[in-house]
């Protein structure tokens, strides 16, 4: 057979199947019952075609893979930029930054605005365009159907160890003893003997009711309420068989992940206590709640797991139309109207020091110590009981015998030097529904000592160790590993630790080298939250500041704690700080609301919380 042109070969025309020659191999034959009869045969041609060697392909080894290949050019990550999927506007639906759905309505002059810090004793709450917000304590007291059973774990470390006590006692009262000398004063001889001898002694009085104007009217739970929240859940009557249990869901400045069961109930009693606050306070009806905006206060150190909880609590389940999320460093700068400074918050259980530059705040500069004024408390009242106390049987305890060391410590401490000596007060102790007791009592430098608790942490008593409810069915030697492993990532978190050494510490660490800024830091300390509020302890602390290792290495000549402006109450100036932003024209672009948290969830947060 010839071989067709190449003319030819574009005009074959196919033919009835010929048998293929010998050396190439026969098709099966297929049976009629096989074949479809929709399907035409198929054909069949005899076409010998010249063979051409195509050239062979060159692919790498590794095409399926990943792996980068020579001769592949491999773009330069590093340079490309883009704007897809970063900006709001690109994926996810509902209020855009700065719209005006989720903005306040500018013709009510930030009264449609309700400014939030909470804390582990009290809430402060009230309206931007307000002065002063209301403070209300941070409690509920709820009413169980069964016993609670407290899940708590002694730490083998919280053994009162005697001799760092009695050395920290020496310590204190040298302390004492310099000052008083340096302020040449002299100290009075059997000042101990003296108030031993009038308090074991003292006389004590029956207050009738009608004789008493601070009588405290106890809360009447024959109504059989779910839950009672701030005053009145202090004044309900708690006996060891009461059906209501008394409980702070802000603890250690943080949710109170210890004396309850999941993070759930938590949140119930944060929503129960917030509402009723936002109703009874600042009188808003509750189906008013989605006209108003939120700004919420939290601590620096928050995890970000509990602020993601929060701020869905406040949208979903409030009901508020957007959220502003701020911490409490930052709002306390813009408070005292600076721009720089070292922010120390010493609340009730937790003391918090970070610096700021530019309104921001530095993070590696963030400390967290489980101190507060809730620690002076309780060493006042031991310092008290070893002199003889005469009301005995004060318990911590219960409610309204904290609130009455609460009442003293506030009242009688004092770190001015000139107050120290041998006086007597008065104080009542009030329980329920027993005649008021009216006692007199001795003091003498414990009212100085208790308030340096937080400068020689030795002294305090040693402490319980609650379980977190993720750690509850745990064993000891995996918890141990645990708190091995993250200590790494919270290295800045102390049980307990001196203050003044780590605020020299944290002013160190953000001043990175620099001796103007250290400088500068040093020169520029705000002192915020309750704990405190104690006379002349500003000045205690400058002292003890300059004393420390990192003051006098860094040739520190000067060390100033910076006066609250306009004598605003240490307690409100981060509150005041959060209506300023309130306030901002930036603020306008940092309001989340629920739509497109709904959408996205956490990520609003990066979008939207600026200065954080």
């Amino acid at each position: 057979m010839s071989v067709p042109t190449k003319a030819e070969e574009s005009d074959i025309v196919l033919t009835t199947p010929t048998p293929l020659p010998q050396s190439q191999p026969q098709p099966e034959s297929h049976s009629d019952s096989q074949l479809q009869p929709s399907l035409p045969p198929l054909p069949s041609t005899t076409v010998n075609v010249p063979s051409v060697e195509k050239p062979k392909k060159k692919q790498p080894l590794f095409k399926y893979t990943n792996f980068p290949v020579k001769g592949y050019n491999i773009l330069p990550t590093r340079n490309i930029t883009s704007t897809y999927a970063r900006g709001d506007i690109s994926y996810f639906d509902g209020g855009k930054a700065g719209s005006e759905d989720i903005s306040p309505n500018p013709e009510e002059e930030y009264r449609d605005i309700i400014v939030i810090h909470p804390g582990s004793r009290n809430l402060r709450i009230g309206l931007a365009s307000e002065a002063f917000p209301v403070s209300v304590p941070h409690v509920i007291a709820r009413k169980y159907n069964r016993l609670i059973n407290d899940t708590m774990r002694l730490d083998d470390e919280a053994v009162n160890n005697q001799e760092k006590y009695e050395e920290a006692l020496r310590d204190i009262r040298g302390e004492l003893k310099w000052r008083m000398k340096n302020a040449k004063r002299r100290a009075v001889p059997n000042a101990e003997g003296q108030v031993i001898g009038f308090n074991t002694n003292a006389p004590k009085e029956k207050i009738p009711d009608h004789n008493d104007p601070y009588k405290v009217e106890w809360t009447d739970v024959s109504s059989g309420a779910d839950f009672f929240v701030g005053e009145k859940a202090l004044n309900v009557p708690i006996s060891d068989n009461s059906e209501y249990r008394i409980n702070y869901p802000w603890k250690y400045g943080t949710i109170n992940n210890q004396d309850y069961s999941s993070l759930n109930e938590v949140l119930e009693d944060l929503e129960a206590i917030w509402t009723e606050t936002i109703m009874n306070e600042l009188e808003i009806e509750r189906n008013d709640f989605k006209n108003y905006n939120a700004i919420l206060v939290i601590p620096d150190m928050l995890e970000h797991e509990y602020l993601c909880d929060l701020v869905r609590m406040m949208l979903r389940y409030m009901n508020f139309k957007a959220v502003i999320v701020q911490q409490e460093s930052a709002c306390a700068t813009y408070g005292a109207g600076v721009s720089s400074a070292v922010v120390v918050d010493i609340g009730a259980q937790t003391t918090s020091i970070s610096c700021i530059e530019d309104g921001v705040c530095q993070v590696d500069s963030r400390m967290s110590i489980r101190l507060g004024g809730d620690d002076v408390t309780k060493t006042f009242t031991s310092f008290l009981l070893k002199n003889k106390f005469p009301y005995t049987e004060i318990d911590s305890s219960k409610t309204y015998d904290w609130r009455l060391a609460e009442t003293l410590k506030q009242k009688w401490c004092t770190m001015n030097e000139a107050d120290i000596s041998v006086q007597v007060y008065d104080f009542f102790a009030r329980t329920p529904f027993k005649p008021t007791l009216k006692y007199q009592c001795k003091v003498y430098d414990e009212v100085f000592l208790a308030p340096l608790c937080l400068v020689y942490p030795d002294v305090l008593e040693p402490r319980s160790k609650h379980v977190s409810w993720a750690y509850k069915n745990v064993t000891e030697d995996i918890l141990d590993d645990n708190n091995n492993t993250s200590g790494t990532n919270k290295a800045q978190e102390y049980d307990t630790y001196p203050i003044d050494t780590a605020i020299a510490q944290s002013i160190e660490i953000a001043a990175n080298g620099s001796e103007e800024k250290l400088k500068r830091y040093f020169t520029s300390i705000i002192l915020v939250g309750g704990g405190g509020k104690i006379v002349n302890f500003s000045k205690v602390l400058e002292d003890r500041v300059l004393s420390t290792v990192i003051a006098q290495k860094s040739s520190i000549d000067r060390v100033e704690v910076l006066p609250p402006p306009r004598d605003l109450d240490p307690e409100v100036l981060v509150w005041k700080g959060a209506s300023v932003v309130a306030k901002l024209d930036s603020s306008k672009d940092m309001w989340i609301g629920n739509v497109e948290w709904e959408e996205i969830g956490s990520r609003c947060l990066r979008e939207r919380a600026l200065l954080m």
